[in-house]
């Protein structure tokens, strides 16, 4: 919805004090934007190291539980990926979406190896899941300077490996190097 040239105007002509209690409420009804201006305003992005290492921790803890099927797997998986994606919302952080979707498929490709190969007749959508998240993550390494390539490099290989190995080899085979940098 637009505003109006008009309704821009009146609002400017409000003191500070009604400008505030107007912001404020508004506020209320967006924790996005809560959330956006708490890092941007009051941490002054000095927190980015903790809000990386938070979302870790949270990858590192859900990746320990035991899976019941590869379905609840993939539903683990997603629902930290929107955990990726609401910290990179808040903190424009593009390397650190990279850094962490990295560490999602790695930690749960090494957590849950054998429970995903021993499921493979049932698991068509997580190794779909599995090699559509790797595509991204090449596709915005691909966006990145190519000093950075070093760090992943070694987190790269042990995923595209194990997807061509032994989680997906048919998908992986027509959509993934098998090796990076390639």
């Amino acid at each position: 919805m637009q505003i109006s040239a008009e309704l821009k105007k009146a609002i400017s002509n409000l003191s500070h004090t009604e400008k505030d209690k107007l912001l404020f409420r508004l506020l209320k009804l967006n924790p996005d934007l809560i959330n956006r201006l708490q890092y941007e305003l009051v941490e002054q992005g000095e927190s980015l190291q903790e809000r990386r290492e938070e979302v870790a921790k949270q990858i590192k803890q859900v990746a320990q539980w035991e899976p019941y099927s590869p379905g609840y797997l993939m539903m683990d998986m997603r629902s930290l990926n929107a955990e990726i994606t609401r910290h990179v919302k808040y903190t424009k952080d593009k390397e650190g979406e990279i850094q962490l979707t990295l560490l999602l498929l790695r930690v749960f490709l090494e957590q849950h190896l054998k429970f995903i190969v021993n499921n493979l007749h049932r698991a068509d959508t997580l190794q779909q899941y599995l090699v559509k998240r790797m595509q991204v993550v090449l596709e915005k390494l691909s966006k990145m300077h190519e000093d950075l390539y070093l760090e992943y490099e070694a987190d790269v290989n042990y995923i595209l490996e194990k997807l061509h190995t032994k989680v997906a080899p048919k998908r992986a085979e027509n959509t993934l190097p098998k090796h990076w940098p390639a």
